[in-house]
C-alpha cells in the first residue's frame, strides 16, 4: 500500500519557515524573554571573553577562570533556550506546559550540560566536513526540544532525538538554506547599521568616536563578533522554531496531533467570538469615564556636597584603576613560560577566596558600625577586640553559609522523595475505566488486565470482563511482539498486523479471530454475554498464550 504524499515527500521548506515565523509572533511574550534572559548574557560574557583574551594586559592570569566562565554561561544558555522551545511546543500543541518542579528542572540541567557542550564541537566538525551537518544539527536539536525535562531518562531523549534527525533530510537541507540566506542579509543590515551609526550621532548630535576620526576602526574582530552576535540573537528563534515545527509534524505522523490542535483551534475560536460579544456589549453599557489629573509632588532638595579628603581619593582612584575595564590601557607583564602555564587554577581559587574575604569585612565593618555608638566609634578598638571580633563574625558566617547548604540539601532530596511516592502511588492504584473509549491496552501490564477481569466477572460485570479479557490478550500479544500497540489502531488493524506477523501460526490466528468476533458482538453489538461466553473467551485466551 504506497504511503501517504505527506510522509512520503514531506511538508514545503518555505512553510516550514513561515509557520515559524507566525508561530514566534502569537508565542507569549514570556517565551521570547527566557529566550534572551538565557542567551544575552551567554553572548556578552563570550564577546567580553574575546576582547580580554585579545587585548587584555592580563589575559593569561585569567585564561583559565575566564574559559570555566563562559561554559557556564554556554550551559545556562542553552537551559533557557530549552524553556524557550518547551513554552512555544506548548503553545503550538495548544497544552498547557508541565509545571517546573525542581525534579524537571534538575532532569533538564542534566540533560542539556551532557548533551550540548558535545553538539557545540561536533556541529563544528560536520560542518567543516559539510555533509553530515544536517543530521548532527537536527540530532542537537531534537535534545534541545525533548530535553526540558518532561522525559523521564537521557536514554528517551537520545532515542526521540535520534528518530526525528532522520526525517525529511531533503526538506530540512532546503530549510537551512533558506535561513542561512535569511541570516546572511541580517548581519550585513546590522553591519551596515553599525557602521553608519557613528556618522550619523556625529550629523545629527555633534558627537565625535574614535570610529569617526578612523574609519578603519571599525574593521576590527571584536566588531564583527558583536555583529555576528546580534545575528544570532535575531536569527536563532526563528531556527529553532522552524525545527520546533518540523517536531511537530513528525509528531503528528505518528499521533494525529494536528487533527488534535485543529480540534482545539476551533474550539479556541468560539470561546473568541463568545467572549468578543460579551465584551463589545460590556463597552457599550459601561458609562464614559474621565481621568483625574494628579499634583506631582515637588523634588526633594539635593543634599549639599561632602567634603572629601584627599589621602580617600588617591585611594579610591588606584581601586578604580584596578578594575579590569581600565587593564587594557596597561602593557602586559613578560612573566617565563613556565609561571603562565603553572599554577592558573591556584590562582583563580586565590582571587575567589579573596573576594569572599572582602564581603566578610565588608559584613564585619558593617555590623560594628551598627552596634556601636557613636563615642565608640571615635575610640580605636585594642588589636585584641578587634581580632576575636572578626574570628567571631567569620565563624558565624560560616555555620550560617553551612545551615543554608543543608537546608537547601534536604529540601531537594525531600523533594525527590515526596515525588518517588507520588509516582510508585500512581502506578500502583490507577485503574482504568472501562467505560471510557480511549482506553488502550499498553495502561496495564497483562496480568493485571487478567486480574481486573476476574474481579469485574466475579461482581457480575460480564460486558465490562469481556473488554478486560479482550485488552489482555492485546497486552500480551504486544509483549511478545506480535502486534504494535497504538491509541489509532482499530481492531481490524491488530488483525491484519497480526496476520502478516504470524502467518504461519495458523492456530494462533483461529484463536484471536473468535476472541474478536465475541468481543466486537459483545462490546459494539447486542450479543448477550453468559458465563459460558467468558469460559470460551479464556480458553482460546489459553490458546493464545500457548501457540
Amino acid at each position: 500500500m504506497s504511503q501517504s504524499p505527506v510522509k512520503r515527500e514531506g511538508p514545503n521548506p518555505l512553510e516550514w519557515v513561515e509557520s515559524a515565523v507566525r508561530l514566534l509572533r502569537s508565542a507569549p511574550p514570556g517565551a521570547l524573554l527566557c529566550y534572551y534572559l538565557g542567551s544575552a548574557p551567554c553572548l556578552l560574557g563570550l564577546l567580553y571573553f574575546w576582547a580580554d583574551m585579545s587585548r587584555g594586559a592580563f589575559a593569561a592570569e585569567r585564561l583559565v577562570e575566564s574559559a570555566f566562565n563562559v561554559a557556564a554561561l554556554y550551559i545556562w544558555m542553552k537551559c533557557w533556550q530549552a524553556v524557550f522551545l518547551s513554552k512555544v511546543r506548548a503553545h503550538l500543541f495548544m497544552e498547557k506546559d508541565e509545571p517546573w518542579t525542581l525534579a524537571r528542572v534538575g532532569r533538564m540541567v542534566l540533560i542539556q550540560a551532557s548533551l550540548q557542550p558535545l553538539g557545540l564541537f561536533l556541529r563544528f566538525i560536520a560542518a567543516n566536513v559539510l555533509i553530515p551537518y544536517v543530521w548532527t544539527y537536527s540530532f542537537f536539536a531534537g535534545a534541545a526540544i525533548l530535553g526540558d525535562g518532561r522525559e523521564p531518562s537521557l536514554r528517551a531523549v537520545l532515542r526521540g532525538a535520534w528518530r526525528e534527525a532522520g526525517l525529511w533530510w531533503r526538506q530540512t537541507h532546503l530549510a537551512l538554506l533558506c535561513l542561512f540566506g535569511f541570516a546572511l542579509f541580517i548581519c550585513l543590515n546590522i553591519n551596515i547599521v553599525c557602521g553608519l551609526l557613528p556618522y550619523a550621532l556625529r550629523m545629527f548630535l555633534g558627537i565625535e568616536t574614535v570610529f569617526t576620526r578612523d574609519g578603519l576602526a571599525m574593521f576590527n574582530t571584536t566588531f564583527f563578533a558583536a555583529t555576528f552576535a546580534a545575528t544570532y540573537l535575531c536569527f536563532d528563534p526563528i531556527r529553532k522554531s522552524v525545527f520546533l515545527i518540523r517536531h511537530f509534524h513528525g509528531q503528528s505522523l505518528q499521533s494525529g496531533e494536528d487533527l488534535r490542535v485543529e480540534l482545539r483551534t476551533i474550539r479556541s475560536r468560539t470561546r473568541m467570538a463568545v467572549a468578543a460579544l460579551l465584551l463589545f456589549a460590556t463597552l457599550l453599557a459601561a458609562p464614559l469615564t474621565s481621568a483625574q489629573a494628579r499634583d506631582v509632588p515637588p523634588s526633594p532638595a539635593s543634599p549639599p556636597s561632602a567634603q572629601v579628603d584627599s589621602s580617600q581619593l588617591d585611594s579610591s582612584l588606584d581601586r578604580v584603576l584596578e578594575r579590569r575595564e581600565y587593564g587594557w590601557r596597561f602593557p602586559r607583564s613578560a612573566k617565563p613560560e613556565a609561571e603562565k602555564q603553572g599554577n592558573s587554577i591556584a590562582r583563580m581559587f586565590a582571587r575567589w577566596f579573596d573576594r569572599v574575604n572582602a564581603w566578610m569585612d565588608k559584613l564585619q565593618n558593617w555590623l560594628k558600625h551598627l552596634f556601636e555608638s557613636k563615642d565608640d566609634d571615635q575610640k580605636e578598638p585594642t588589636a585584641p577586640f578587634h581580632l576575636a571580633w572578626a574570628t567571631i563574625a567569620k565563624l558565624i558566617l560560616i555555620i550560617l553559609l553551612i545551615a543554608v547548604v543543608v537546608l537547601i540539601a534536604m529540601m531537594f532530596w525531600r523533594a525527590r522523595r515526596r515525588q518517588g511516592e507520588v509516582v510508585l502511588a500512581e502506578a500502583v492504584t490507577a485503574v482504568p475505566d472501562l467505560n471510557e473509549e480511549n482506553v488502550t491496552a499498553d495502561q496495564l501490564p497483562e496480568d493485571g488486565w487478567l486480574q481486573l477481569a476476574r474481579e469485574l466477572m466475579s461482581k457480575g460485570e460480564l460486558r465490562l470482563s469481556l473488554r478486560a479479557f479482550y485488552l489482555a490478550t492485546l497486552a500480551h500479544l504486544g509483549q511478545r511482539e506480535l502486534i504494535r500497540l497504538a491509541r489509532y489502531k482499530s481492531n481490524h488493524d491488530y488483525d491484519r498486523e497480526l496476520q502478516r506477523r504470524a502467518r504461519g501460526n495458523a492456530s494462533l490466528l483461529e484463536a484471536f479471530d473468535a476472541n474478536l468476533f465475541i468481543f466486537e458482538g459483545a462490546w459494539y453489538g447486542d450479543h448477550e454475554i453468559s458465563t459460558m461466553t467468558l469460559d470460551g473467551f479464556a480458553q482460546n485466551f489459553e490458546r493464545i498464550r500457548a501457540c
